[in-house]
């Protein structure tokens, strides 16, 4: 399954709606909510207003997450008006907002049945390129997280197929989100034509997992072993956060912590947007064949992809391999299949020297990535608040396996794909590494000019060619197909 920036792939043209939520009276008849929000919302929320106020502009913030999803068949317009207001009314997150006041956040919500669609009809498009500039400018500006509602659906229906879209902000949703939401969508499409009930089991409220974790998150000190953790990492690290920097002369320098600021910096979209790379790295059967590798070594999957990273950019020059690495928070049933950000941030520093055999780094890897787990039990935004020091994320690598979720081999083969917003920074680096059924994919989002883009356009292929040169070290053999 694809994960890409929305302009990196056409959507086939033809007529373009757009459904857009609403809900009679407004937040007058919404519902005060007592649940607290999490840090991270909080703070993409200070930092949104703060970003309007400064530059004036309207819209969202390029930070938006979505989905293309293709149907084989002719929309039904009654069909997915179902799907869509089913698929609200079963993620409490679509139908909860929270608003910033000077007394704190006040969280309005509404119960489910009273979200709305309004059907715009936008026109018929014959060329792709048209499409898609519409497409990507409406989401950009529906995806504002101080509105509500900060997503937005579309559909573009042909004579004998249809595509359905969504981007929604990210404070809304993470990316395993919408892995699990393409398939809720398609079954409640599908239950909708039939007229049957969908075969969905029950999932619990991103709202009710805010306001846990915020919770236990204000109850952390400086006794808490997330920020110990942490506090350890950057103690070692000049209380800087890792960068990408392949030599001693890179415009890129790392920026130190410093004092918590009420919101962070905020980068104007003023020059290029970040370049974009999606590839695809092994296919199932080596896939197979390096995830073997990897626990021969001792490690797992994601170990060796990071194992295979830290030996790339130690062979082009680079120093010591450090990166944050997410890790999901997902740690009850009830969250598996919500609809939410979901996602933790942990410190990764993996030491290479020229005698290392690659299971040499995937035991290192498996050793740290298990040592620094305890780094994502808190937001790193509360972490920041305890520390009294902020900076923001500059090199972030992300792994998942989206081959358990259901549907996951139909959406890989074309079915649905994962969209991204474009991003506008020249100095953050951001991989997203997933396993997929048809193997092992990449995606990527650098700076699009300077000595940085220059660095990753070189290291991404050649870490492809290092994926290809481990392989190329073990013969050929049968597959046990449970191992990964």
């Amino acid at each position: 399954m694809k994960f890409i920036q929305m302009m990196d792939q056409p959507v086939e043209p033809g007529g373009l709606v757009e459904w857009v939520p609403s809900s009679a009276g407004g937040f007058a008849e919404w519902i005060t909510d007592p649940r607290p929000t999490s840090h991270n919302h909080e703070m993409h929320l200070r930092s949104a207003l703060e970003y309007r106020w400064r530059t004036r502009r309207e819209g969202g913030r390029e930070s938006w997450l979505g989905l293309a999803i293709e149907f084989d068949e002719p929309m039904s317009v009654p069909a997915i008006r179902s799907a869509l207001t089913g698929w609200i009314d079963r993620h409490e997150v679509l139908r909860s907002h929270v608003i910033v006041k000077h007394s704190g956040l006040q969280r309005l919500s509404t119960p489910p049945g009273t979200v709305h669609l309004k059907m715009a009809r936008i026109g018929w498009y014959s060329e792709a390129a048209p499409l898609l500039d519409q497409l990507a400018g409406a989401f950009d500006r529906a995806t504002a997280p101080i509105q509500w509602p900060a997503y937005l659906f579309a559909t573009v229906a042909r004579e004998r197929s249809f595509t359905l879209l969504f981007a929604g902000d990210h404070s809304l949703l993470d990316g395993y989100s919408l892995i699990l939401g393409q398939y809720e969508l398609v079954e409640l499409y599908r239950a909708a034509r039939a007229r049957i009930d969908p075969a969905l089991p029950p999932t619990g409220s991103y709202v009710d997992f805010s306001a846990q974790e915020r919770l236990r998150a204000d109850a952390a000190d400086t006794d808490h072993p997330a920020v110990q953790s942490w506090r350890e990492f950057l103690s070692n690290n000049d209380y800087r956060l890792p960068t990408f920097s392949l030599s001693d002369d890179s415009p890129t320098v790392p920026t130190p912590m410093t004092p918590m600021p009420s919101v962070p910096a905020q980068t104007d979209p003023d020059g290029p947007a970040q370049s974009s790379v999606n590839m695809a790295l092994l296919d199932d059967a080596d896939a197979d064949r390096f995830t073997v590798t990897c626990t021969e070594a001792g490690g797992n999957l994601f170990a060796g992809v990071l194992a295979a990273l830290a030996l790339t950019y130690h062979e082009l020059g680079g120093g010591e391999f450090c990166c944050l690495t997410t890790r999901h928070t997902r740690r009850e049933a009830v969250w598996l299949g919500a609809l939410g950000w979901f996602v933790g941030n942990a410190p990764v520093t993996i030491a290479v020297s020229d005698n290392d055999s690659f299971p040499d780094l995937v035991l290192r890897a498996t050793g740290e990535m298990r040592r620094t787990k305890v780094a994502a039990d808190l937001p790193v935004l509360r972490v920041a608040e305890v520390l009294g020091a902020y900076s923001d994320p500059k090199f972030v690598v992300s792994f998942i396996d989206a081959r358990t979720t259901p549907n996951a081999a139909d959406a890989d083969a074309g079915g649905a794909r994962v969209l991204r917003s474009h991003s506008y920074s020249d100095d953050e680096v951001f991989i997203w590494v997933n396993r997929v059924s048809s193997g092992l994919r990449l995606s990527a989002r650098f700076p699009a000019q300077g000595g940085l883009h220059t660095q990753v356009a070189d290291f991404l292929p050649a870490f492809a060619q290092t994926l290809r040169r481990i392989l190329d070290q073990r013969p050929p053999q049968p597959i046990n197909r449970s191992v990964g």
